[in-house]
């Protein structure tokens, strides 16, 4: 079993919300889009570069982690008990 780490959780973070604002960025890109729909997704762009840095963002990694890692040891796939 893995065990998930701080440094673990920050490269999730980052990665995820980086896939996030990419999204946006191609929605509002998009030729086909709804200039309002756009617009909303400029905004969340926007938005989302400001929770880049989870060490900026989540007030105790620590307890995301070990709340992880715990839930890891007592399941196979998310929300299936061993």
């Amino acid at each position: 079993m893995k065990t998930y780490t701080q440094a673990d959780y920050k490269r999730m973070h980052q990665g995820i919300v980086e896939d996030m604002i990419d999204t946006c960025i191609s929605k509002w890109h998009d030729q086909e889009c709804d200039p309002l729909e756009a617009r909303v997704y400029r905004n969340l762009a926007s938005m989302f570069e400001h929770l880049r840095d989870a060490k900026d963002n989540v007030e105790d990694i620590n307890i995301w982690v070990s709340a992880a890692n715990e839930e890891a040891a007592y399941n196979t796939l998310k929300g299936v008990a061993k």
